[in-house]
């Protein structure tokens, strides 16, 4: 216990120093004071009623995928140091956390290894309606432009500087990681490729995912396919609708994410895309 005039002093000094001396400055301002030694939890309650309160950021929107091929999102990630460095590259159902197609390219990887791994996955799998990515220069490449032309896929490019607009595909990549460092710590023989194999094995068939209601990934890919789009309309849609954000803008910057919003705008307006929480830039 404090006694009541010590308790007085530190409230007073508290104040004084503008509210910025928090418990652990005040309880060695009191051992410096003579007054006690208390624990700073002890001095937190003290001036409990007169600390600011805090205000709690909005919360960030985000959105869901609500249907397996209607949305993939494409990224890379290096393994390794030195002149054994790889690049992993995988790409993913956004509804369903499927891990679709990956490759491991020596060093960093060309437009060439990309446009490869992704017909690949676009020939297994059916095409998405729309493709995900962090904008860098392989997606402006004409080899991507004629495979996305071709297979009639939307392009959607990440803003920038903001890798939680991938936060699914970022935190696959780093499930992926986790579970091949563990393989490898337990002493499991075989090569990297061999490691990853095991670790797309648990993330796309074993592991029950809670986010999926306890489902795997493959059961809920498979479970919730898209039925047949239009895909001339639907592009059709996304370009009248970026013409019309572009003429409504207030700003640079939303002439810059028009063509980001309209994907977004039309995917909801056919219950594709369901948004969560807050504003966002």
């Amino acid at each position: 216990m404090i006694p009541p005039a010590a308790r007085e002093q530190i409230r007073r000094c508290y104040v004084a120093r503008y509210k910025q001396w928090g418990p652990q400055v005040l309880a060695a301002w009191c051992k410096r004071r003579g007054l006690g030694r208390w624990s700073a939890t002890t001095i937190a309650k003290v001036i409990a009623d007169l600390r600011d309160p805090r205000h709690e950021p909005p919360p960030v929107r985000r959105y869901e995928i609500t249907a397996s091929g209607v949305m993939w999102s494409e990224d890379g990630t290096s393994l390794g140091r030195g002149r054994g460095k790889r690049e992993l590259l995988v790409v993913q159902d956004e509804h369903a956390r499927y891990k679709l197609n990956w490759r491991l390219v020596k060093k960093a990887a060309k437009e060439k290894d990309v446009v490869a791994y992704l017909e690949e996955a676009f020939r297994k799998h059916g095409a998405p309606l729309v493709l995900k990515h962090d904008g860098a220069g392989i997606f402006h490449g004409e080899q991507t432009r004629a495979l996305l032309d071709r297979w009639q896929v939307i392009d959607l490019t990440g803003p920038s500087y903001w890798p939680r607009y991938n936060g699914k595909k970022e935190r696959s990549m780093r499930d992926i990681k986790s579970m091949e460092r563990a393989v490898r710590k337990h002493g499991a023989e075989g090569s990297l490729t061999g490691r990853l194999e095991v670790a797309f094995c648990d993330l796309n068939e074993e592991r029950p995912r809670p986010m999926l209601g306890g489902l795997t990934a493959r059961e809920v890919y498979e479970r919730d396919r898209v039925e047949v789009m239009d895909r001339d309309a639907l592009r059709e849609e996304v370009r009248l609708e970026t013409r019309r954000l572009r003429a409504q803008a207030r700003s640079r910057c939303e002439r810059q994410t028009a063509r980001r919003r309209a994907v977004e705008v039309v995917l909801s307006r056919h219950g594709f895309l369901k948004e969560m929480g807050g504003s966002v830039n």
